[in-house]
């Protein structure tokens, strides 16, 4: 199928989702009667009760940002200068930069082939008795089944704490992303598929831990304990608790729009789709292809087309590129490869149909191997 739809390099297909309006106004109306704004609008509760519910979760603690929740994940981990923590090379900076904030050092594991699940060769080779945690990325929304670390890092003691900023409605092994760990830290970002402008949320089951992160998200609730302002506003958590309510449509929209393009996939072309397991299901925050050969002409292809990957987008690379991290650099191969190879593409729901079926138009052209101008 050909459409008249046109992108190209100067004006990409708009992978940015704007929730359309669903009552948000009403909910932060009532915040504003209540005259209660902060994060001790009666909101909030009814907020983090509501996330519990969604994911499967004993408690939810509402933070002002995914980079939050992960900082007070670390902190109730005794993360400390001294200590080091385990995070994948494939982690975006917002991953890794709470470990240093906490002054402590990030170690860079790699992940198994073609996968965002952690190499566990690798990582036990990195374990040692002052590592406090281990960060797991279930990037891009696609699950990371980390089974075969499991019984390691239980043997070692060592909590896992799961960044699954982009990962609302991803299962792993039949469960949420979030809630495989002690520790599951949320984004809602504007680009999240869960927004409230700024803001993210705590999951665990763990009732202690929770009161340790809550307290300490809340300025140690005054009791003499060390804390931080970390708290929700209540009209981002009254838009948090509105658009909750729409999450599982918008799940079922990029779930067909990533089944529109993946059908167009030639058989033996030069693109797949991510694997995951049987047990699995990606939320499609983006719909991650994989190219099996000719990786950096693919990649601009993609991007000659309006449709460029991350790679090109965000200079996309291991952590250990960026100057920060360049101190912690160790070989990490097939992170290197997943970079390169992996192809990032819009499924979100305000896309037109005509544009999704664009997109998997030129993504069946690239993967036949047409990838000239």
């Amino acid at each position: 199928m050909t459409t008249d739809t046109a992108y190209d390099l100067d004006h990409p297909v708009d992978d940015r989702y704007s929730p359309p309006p669903c009552g948000e106004l009403e909910e932060i109306r009532a915040v504003l009667d209540d005259g209660r704004l902060s994060g001790g609008a009666q909101v909030l509760p009814l907020y983090e009760r509501a996330l519990a519910a969604r994911f499967g979760a004993a408690r939810a603690i509402a933070v002002n940002s995914g980079t939050s929740a992960l900082h007070a994940a670390l902190v109730a981990f005794d993360v400390r200068p001294g200590t080091e923590v385990l995070v994948p090379a494939t982690a975006p900076l917002p991953t890794a930069m709470p470990i240093l904030t906490c002054g402590a050092t990030p170690v860079l594991v790699d992940t198994l082939p073609n996968s965002l699940a952690l190499d566990p060769t690798d990582l036990q080779r990195k374990l040692t008795p002052r590592t406090r945690a281990v960060i797991t990325l279930p990037l891009w929304g696609y699950p990371n089944d980390e089974r075969a670390v499991t019984g390691l890092l239980a043997d070692a003691g060592v909590p896992v704490i799961e960044d699954a900023a982009q990962a609302h409605g991803t299962r792993i092994a039949n469960q949420h992303a979030g809630t495989l760990g002690q520790v599951g830290c949320f984004s809602t970002h504007d680009r999240k598929l869960l927004s409230t402008g700024e803001g993210g949320f705590v999951l665990t089951n763990d009732h202690d831990l929770a009161d340790r992160i809550d307290h300490h998200t809340h300025l140690g609730h005054l009791r003499g304990g060390h804390g931080v302002n970390y708290k929700l506003a209540g009209p981002l958590a009254a838009i948090g608790l509105r658009r909750l309510a729409r999450l599982d449509a918008q799940l079922a929209q990029r779930r067909r729009n990533a089944e529109r393009i993946l059908t167009a996939l030639p058989a033996g072309g030069l693109l797949r789709e991510l694997p995951y397991g049987v047990q699995d299901k990606p939320n499609y925050y983006n719909l991650v292809l994989v190219a099996t050969a000719r990786q950096v002409e693919i990649a601009d292809a993609f991007h000659r087309a309006g449709l460029p990957p991350d790679s090109i987008r965000w200079r996309y690379q291991p952590l250990y590129h960026q100057s920060l991290f360049q101190p912690y650099a160790t070989a990490c191969p097939n992170a290197e490869h997943l970079a390169t190879a992996t192809i990032q593409l819009p499924v979100h729901p305000q896309l037109p149909e005509a544009t999704v079926a664009w997109i998997a138009d030129q993504t069946a052209r690239i993967a036949q191997g047409e990838t000239a101008a």
